[in-house]
């Protein structure tokens, strides 16, 4: 099956003053043709910062990139400003987590469409409406002609993702990024998104990376998952083994044990914070918050481990035990 988005060794440095801080460690990721990547962690953990360094937004001045991506089977040239923008919204288009500062709100839902129809094709006023229209119907906004012409303050917050949806969709990018699609509006609307996406995936095998704080979303959506901490993906598996006796890393265990259940049982509270940039010190970044973590562990080069064919692992405990 052919890969639609690939990083390898993917590393990402912030350049401050004489200082080179390191927010993405060598990042390994794949999303084949039709699949639904999920990618999980704490706020602070890297995960936005690793999508945008792959579409290349970040300001070359300010961050450095190590590695190398490919896109639809082509390497990304983040060399060469042209080619960046050509790709965004082609190749790779994202649905952003706050809908209403997503939009220009003095624009029309029409000038939108246009605006990125301008950017990548010929394509007239008229066939980018009618092209807008078609899409907006398929994802089940009604009187769509009607909707082009309004402003987005005069649209819900479901309304306006279901909008950014279409405009993603647009040039049939070979992957959608989703970037905690669903925080800003209501639990009605967010089903309706997730399934919105999983109908996109099945009939038009949209290659998705799904990136939430929702476990219970991730599970219900995607094929495969990785957990990120710190910069690293720690742990990396099939949805199906998103449960706590199946997971190895004890990160990637804490955060399932706190996922909110309909019972009256206290929650467990995953004690601490992720280490800012300036915090971050060799050894294992989990170290100091882990239960099973000793004196070794701060020396840990982070390593893989294979648990299985697809199942790969960070972390000391985990050595020799598959």
């Amino acid at each position: 099956m052919k890969e639609q988005l690939r990083t390898e060794k993917w590393s990402v440095y912030l350049k401050q003053q004489d200082k080179r801080l390191r927010v993405i460690t060598e990042t390994d990721l794949k999303i084949k043709t039709g699949e639904i990547i999920g990618l999980i962690g704490e706020s602070g953990c890297g995960k936005s910062v690793f999508w945008k360094s792959v579409l290349g937004l970040q300001n070359p001045a300010v961050w450095e990139l190590e590695g190398n991506a490919w896109i639809r089977g082509e390497m990304v040239n983040f060399q060469n400003p042209e080619e960046l923008r050509s790709m965004r919204g082609r190749e790779a288009a994202v649905i952003l987590q706050d809908p209403m500062s997503s939009f220009d709100q003095v624009f029309t839902i029409e000038q939108h469409f246009w605006e990125t129809a301008k950017a990548h094709t010929n394509w007239s006023r008229k066939e980018t409406a009618e092209k807008a229209v078609e899409l907006l119907r398929r994802l089940y906004i009604r009187e769509p002609e009607q909707v082009l012409q309004m402003y987005p303050f005069q649209c819900s917050g479901g309304m306006l993702q279901r909008i950014m949806i279409a405009i993603a969709l647009m040039m049939e990018p070979a992957v959608l990024i989703a970037d905690e699609p669903t925080t800003s509006v209501d639990v009605t609307v967010q089903r309706e998104i997730l399934s919105m996406l999983k109908e996109l995936n099945q009939k038009q095998q949209t290659s998705i990376l799904y990136i939430s704080h929702d476990l219970r979303a991730v599970e219900s959506i995607s094929d495969y998952v990785y957990v990120m901490y710190a910069g690293y993906v720690v742990e990396s598996f099939p949805v199906s083994r998103l449960k706590e006796e199946n997971v190895r890393h004890p990160y990637t265990q804490k955060l399932l044990e706190a996922r909110p259940s309909f019972t009256k049982k206290r929650l467990p509270v995953l004690q601490g914070r992720p280490p800012e940039l300036m915090e971050r010190q060799s050894g294992c970044p989990f170290a100091a918050r882990c239960p099973m973590a000793d004196e070794a562990c701060k020396t840990f080069d982070m390593k893989k481990t294979a648990i299985s064919e697809n199942h790969m692992v960070r972390c000391r405990k985990q050595e020799g035990l598959s």
